[in-house]
Order: structure tokens, then C-alpha cells, then sequence
């Protein structure tokens, strides 16, 4: 949740009965090690703009890619900066405003009337902003009109807070309660998340030619990512995705795990996946903790992202900002235990939360964010480096400067259940084996791939003797040849997601892995695969794949 000092004057609105269209108001990719500052012009920064000089106006339009503005406060300043995202909450109706009076109506409710609150900022028995009901068309069109009205000043395009793909809703206390919505019924956390995906739908339908940026959950749905039908929706209904703090957030860890930097940054992978880009809104103001953020969006850039920092203003600008590392000539890939990627002008490495301190020697002397010769670093955890500079002799390995990028998709469904089997255990995990596809003739190809289908098919016919649910696990790494996969299945129990299975299959020549499993009817799993990757290919995640067993 991103909150400036200053609140807009009105939410917007408008109904709309097209819903999602083509991907509008879409910049023009730059070069990945190229620096798209993003600043947000709360009231804080109003004595850089309220009466801005001719330099000042320069260096803004110069420094500044996207500001995030507010309206009308902005609206006669968009003559001399056109490149502003105009702010709105995607549910929030201010408690003092005249639209909470006229519309009561548009106000989410607990089961016995009261009025909810989006769960910010509370104290005292109130909080500043009650919860819109984004179940009622009346409010989504409202708020559109609105919107559309403030952009007809000249702004660029409207950045979207709170557009949470959890239920985010409390009473004053800040506790967690759940909404009743327009049709009287209780508002589900999956029937929120369809809700809001279908809002910023009508949004990006309404505007097309707007750039729509979202403060979204990244985590949201544990972790399900675009593999969620609604979170995909949601993204694919943006130009950016703003993740709040960026890697500063502490709560960042080292390893794979759910609150990762490496899932933060597959995550990542997953939005420029649908062709949308990021913004890195880092919450550092210090050198290191904003070169630690520049250097992992460097590691992600694809050229259509953007980077943000703290306290950033005309008298008060770090020059790492400045830097333009030309083209990236790989993809990130782990080395020496950090995370490493390499440009025509330098290089970005990156140590992640809870690893051991690196002590790396450089392949020849580069520049570092500040200027300064550097022929050695050391990396503590939670720290990156940006250097500028021709890479000589790369410290990589031959084999690791020519590793492939990889991509694991995922497809999980279930298997026979149309029969509706009851019948004996399978055994616990049956796995497809790695099939090496010989030298020799096509013949002897063909008959290779008429064994292997049978294999398969008496391993399917075997499991479906089996009692509960079969799910069939499948999935392909793209470019890579051999190596191994990691299925992790984690089922849901009392709110949160537990390991249920972890499983270790072969990819085959072309990629491809599989494995059936018998679950638990009744139950919710995700699963996801990794690539451990090989000699020549690069590691990589699919994301959650969702699977919902329904009870016999």
C-alpha cells in the first residue's frame, strides 16, 4: 500500500461493458542497462514543482522517466511535464469526503452493517479510509469516469494503488474481517480476487491508451502468480507491476524459498512473461541500499522497467542514477554464490539476503556507483554492486558465459476423473523416467517413441487402480537438453501452504518431464517446478500451478 501526504480530491469511476483489450499507452523499450527513474511528487517534493523554475522543469523531464502525480494539484503542470501517472486507490473511499456520504451505499460491510475499513493508518476507533465495493458496478463505473476525466489533463497515464489480489479488508482495529458485498453475499477471498481482476479490466478497457501501472502483491494467493486465472488477468491488465520496496523489503530471505529474492525475481520473470514490465519502487535512501536495488533491477531489466529510490530530488541525487550500462549480452545466472549479469558497458552482481559475506577479484579495474577504480569488492548480504567499465577476461567460467537461459512451464490436470474410479493405491509417486532419444535413424526414433508411450500408458493404467484423485505433473524446459527437475506439491491446511511432496525427475532431450500422483480428494495443492539446471543451461522456475480436488 503506497500512501503520499496528499490524498486525491475525488475517486474515480465509470462502467464499462467492453472488458480486457489490447495492451495501451505501451512505452518504447530502451536498453536493459539503461536507468527509467521513477519518483513519486507527493507533498514533500510540492516545493520542487508548485513554482518550478525553467532548470528546474529541465532537470525534472530529464531525471525523472515517471513521476507519480496527484490530481487536481498537477493538472496545470502537466504544460511542461507530460510524463506523469496520475494516483488513485483502487478501493478507497475517504472517510471525510462528500463521496462517502452520497454513496453509502458503495461501502463494504461486515454481517451486522458496519462499515469496513481498508486496514491503513488506523487509531482511535476510525481509519482514513473506508473499503469501496468493488463488487458493485455503480462504484467500478463511478470510479472509471473519474479517472478518465483527471487523464484528460495531460498525464501519461494512472498508477492504481491497492490493487491487492488478497481480500484486504478490516474493521478498525485493522482485523481482518470479510466484506458482504452489493448482492448481500459474503465476498470470498477467491470472489475478491475475480472481483478486482475484472475492475482493472474495465480499467484498461476504458483507457487504452493510458499507461496503467498497479501496486500489487507479488505473493499474493501464495505465490500463485500469473498460474492464478484472475492474477493473470489483473496483469495482463497493466503496463507495470510497482513492487513496493523493491529488495529492501526485509523481509526478503536467501535460498528459494516463498519469500526469496530468487521468488521475488521469478516473479518478475513471470510479468515480462505476458510482455509487462516492473517497477523496482526500492525504500532505500542510503548508497548501498539504493545501489543494492539498482543492481537487481539491472538483473531483471528488459529495458521497459523502471527503478525507484527514496529522497530523490534536484539537490539531492545519487549519480548511480546516472549510469547506462549499454546492452545486456546474457540473462542473470548465479556465479561465485552471487547473482551476475553482464553488459557492453559493465557488469551488476548481486549477493542475496542471508548468504556469507563474497570477497570477489575482478577480471580487470571498472568504475563503481560512485566513480571510484575498483579491482576487487566485497558483498555483504542484502548488498549488489553496479560497474561500468569494459568486462575483460570475464571472471566467469567459459561454460557459465555460454550457459543458456532456460524457461519451466507447468500443466497439472487430473487424470481419468471422468470415470469417477474409486478404486485400489497406486503406489506414491510414479515418475516418468528420462528417455534418451538415440544418434541412429528416424525408424529407430519412431520405434523409441512408440516404447516410451507405452511405458507410459501401462504406468497410467497401473495408477489408476489406485484410490483418490490422479494428477498428472508435466512440463518442459525450454532450450534445455538434460538436467533435472524439482516438483515441489504443497497442499493448503489452516490458512497457509505446507510441503506435501518433493520429487526428482529427468528432463528428456526435448525438454520434457512427467510424473503422476495420487492426492487427496478434497484438498488444495500448488505445484511448481525447478530446473536445477545443467552443464551449457541455466536454472529456472516455473511458478505455482494451482490444483483444487474436489471432496468425493
Amino acid at each position: 500500500m503506497r500512501r503520499g501526504l496528499r490524498q486525491a480530491t475525488s475517486i474515480a469511476l465509470l462502467t464499462v461493458t467492453a472488458l480486457a483489450c489490447g495492451l495501451g499507452g505501451r512505452a518504447s523499450a530502451d536498453v536493459a542497462g539503461s536507468v527509467h527513474f521513477v519518483r513519486s511528487a507527493d507533498s514533500s517534493f510540492d516545493s520542487f514543482t508548485s513554482s518550478a523554475s525553467l532548470e528546474t522543469q529541465a532537470w525534472l523531464r530529464a531525471h525523472m522517466w515517471r513521476m507519480i502525480v496527484w490530481s487536481p494539484f498537477f493538472d496545470d503542470k502537466t504544460a511542461w511535464y507530460q510524463q506523469g501517472w496520475m494516483y488513485d486507490d483502487a478501493y478507497a473511499i475517504y472517510t471525510e469526503s462528500s463521496l462517502a456520504s452520497q454513496h453509502p451505499e458503495w461501502i463494504l460491510r461486515d454481517t451486522a452493517g458496519n462499515k469496513l475499513f481498508i486496514p491503513y493508518g488506523c487509531g482511535n476507533g476510525t481509519c482514513p479510509q473506508y473499503a469501496g465495493d468493488i463488487s458493485n458496478p455503480a462504484f467500478r463505473h463511478y470510479w472509471i469516469e473519474q479517472a478518465r476525466g483527471h487523464l484528460a489533463h495531460g498525464y501519461r497515464g494512472l498508477f492504481v494503488d491497492d490493487v491487492n489480489m488478497e481480500e484486504r479488508v478490516g474493521d478498525a482495529s485493522e482485523t481482518d474481517v470479510a466484506p458482504v458485498g452489493a448482492g448481500g453475499a459474503v465476498i470470498t477471498p477467491a470472489a475478491w480476487s475475480a472481483y478486482m481482476a475484472q475492475f482493472m479490466a474495465e480499467i484498461r478497457a476504458a483507457l487504452p491508451a493510458a499507461e496503467i501501472v498497479h501496486n500489487a502483491l507479488w505473493f499474493a494467493n501464495g505465490d500463485a502468480g500469473p498460474s492464478d486465472p484472475s492474477i493473470r488477468r489483473e496483469i495482463e491488465s497493466a503496463n507495470y507491476i510497482l513492487l513496493e520496496r523493491g529488495v529492501n523489503d526485509s523481509g526478503l530471505t536467501g535460498g528459494s524459498g516463498r519469500w526469496s529474492l530468487n521468488a521475488l525475481l521469478a516473479f518478475v520473470d513471470q510479468v515480462h512473461s505476458l510482455g509487462r514490465g516492473v517497477v523496482m519502487d526500492g525504500s532505500a535512501s542510503d548508497p548501498r541500499g539504493m545501489e543494492y536495488n539498482l543492481a537487481s533491477y539491472f538483473e531483471i531489466s528488459t529495458g521497459n522497467d523502471a527503478v525507484s529510490a527514496k529522497e530523490q530530488t534536484p539537490t539531492s541525487w545519487w549519480q548511480g542514477f546516472n549510469v547506462n550500462l549499454g546492452e545486456a549480452t546474457n540473462a542473470r545466472h548465479p556465479w561465485s554464490n552471487l547473482l551476475r549479469r553482464d553488459f557492453t558497458g559493465g557488469m551488476v552482481l548481486v549477493n542475496p539476503p542471508g548468504s556469507a559475506t563474497q570477497t570477489i577479484t575482478l577480471p580487470n579495474a571498472m568504475r563503481d556507483a560512485s566513480g571510484s577504480w575498483v579491482s576487487s569488492l566485497t558483498l555483504p548480504p542484502a548488498s549488489g554492486a553496479v560497474l561500468s567499465g569494459t568486462v575483460q577476461g570475464s571472471p566467469s567460467s567459459a561454460a557459465e558465459a555460454a550457459a543458456a537461459a532456460t524457461r519451466t512451464t507447468l500443466e497439472t490436470r487430473l487424470v481419468g476423473a471422468r470415470h469417477g474410479s474409486k478404486a485400489r493405491r497406486a503406489p506414491a509417486g510414479l515418475r516418468g523416467r528420462k528417455r534418451s532419444r538415440g544418434p541412429s535413424s528416424h525408424a529407430r526414433g519412431r520405434q523409441h517413441g512408440r516404447h516410451a508411450k507405452g511405458r507410459a500408458a501401462r504406468r497410467l493404467a497401473r495408477a489408476r487402480h489406485g484410490g483418490g484423485p490422479l494428477a498428472r505433473i508435466s512440463g518442459v524446459v525450454r532450450r534445455a537438453t538434460r538436467g533435472s527437475v524439482v516438483i515441489k506439491v504443497e497442499v493448503r491446511r489452516h490458512g497457509r501452504w505446507i510441503a506435501a511432496r518433493r520429487i526428482a525427475l529427468s528432463v528428456n532431450p526435448a525438454g520434457r518431464f512427467f510424473s503422476l500422483l495420487r492426492l487427496r480428494a478434497g484438498a488444495r495443492y500448488r505445484v511448481s517446478a525447478t530446473y536445477t539446471g545443467s552443464a551449457g543451461y541455466r536454472p529456472s522456475w516455473s511458478g505455482y500451478r494451482l490444483l483444487a480436488l474436489r471432496a468425493r
